[in-house]
This record gives structure tokens, C-alpha cells and sequence, in this order.
């Protein structure tokens, strides 16, 4: 994985953490390796539950292609995508999922559905989890920290 993709997922995650969301980025790669895409988390300031990092990355893909089939692409994302992600990632014909941290709670990679499911579901789907510099965890921490100080 390139050091700049990894770099560059962070501070978008970092973005999302600025403006009080959890504190997901993702980007689409071309072949050539180049990030045609970006988004971070931003669910509770557009008050829309699709408004995921994923989402936001794909959208911005398609724009910059001019069509909503990214083919042989790769999506990389700090954390585990949800199942409405991977729906949509997959019907996008997106060839690879790369994440760095699982999510217990919501994420379906390898938190809720196993292999032969995900294979069953997006069988040209590859997902492959990265290891996590750390950063990605201590960020989530940080962020669920401050908001159960304010509770």
C-alpha cells in the first residue's frame, strides 16, 4: 500500500473528526494508482445516513469518470465498511476493498459476515484488511471519548 493513499485516508478521517464526525475517510484508486476520489464521514452535518465516507469517495468517483461503473478500481478505507457500503461498493464493480481497522459494531468485512457469505454476496469483490499504523484506533478512541463527555 502507498505510504501517500494511507496519508492521505488519514487526513481525511482527520477532516471528519474536525467537523464532529466519526472520523472515516476513504478514496477510490485508478489503475495507474491515482486517487480519482475522496470522502469522509459526514452523516450528522447533511443529517443523511448515506452520507458515508465510502459513499462520498464513489460519488465523487463517478463524477470525475463520468460513469458509476469504477471497474478494476480499488477503495481503501480506514475502517471496516458497513453493509450498505459494500452494497454499494460492489455494484459499483469496485475490484478491491482495502481497511485498516474491523468495526465490531457495524462493519460486515469480517465483523458480521464471514468469508464464504461475502463471497456468496460480491463474488468479484476482493477485500483484504491492511494493518493498522494505530492511528485509525487512537482516533476513533479520541473521538468516542469527547462524546461521551458531553453526554
Amino acid at each position: 500500500m502507498d505510504q501517500s493513499i494511507i496519508n492521505i485516508v488519514a487526513k481525511l478521517a482527520h477532516l471528519a473528526f474536525s467537523k464532529k464526525e466519526v472520523p472515516v475517510g476513504a478514496v477510490v484508486v485508478n489503475h495507474a494508482g491515482k486517487i480519482i476520489g475522496r470522502g469522509y464521514n459526514r452523516m450528522h452535518g447533511k443529517k443523511d445516513a448515506t452520507e458515508h465516507a465510502e459513499i462520498r469517495a464513489l460519488r465523487a468517483a463517478a463524477r470525475k469518470v463520468g460513469d458509476w461503473r469504477l471497474e478494476g478500481h480499488t477503495l481503501v478505507v480506514n475502517l471496516e465498511p458497513c453493509l450498505m457500503c459494500l452494497g454499494a461498493i460492489a455494484n459499483c464493480r469496485i475490484r478491491e476493498v482495502i481497511y485498516f481497522l474491523a468495526d465490531p459494531v457495524f462493519g460486515s468485512a469480517e465483523s458480521k459476515l464471514t468469508k464464504a457469505q461475502l463471497k456468496e454476496l460480491f463474488p468479484q469483490l476482493a477485500i483484504k484488511k491492511a494493518a493498522d499504523q494505530g492511528e485509525t484506533k487512537a482516533l476513533l478512541q479520541q473521538f468516542f471519548q469527547q462524546l461521551r463527555k458531553k453526554v
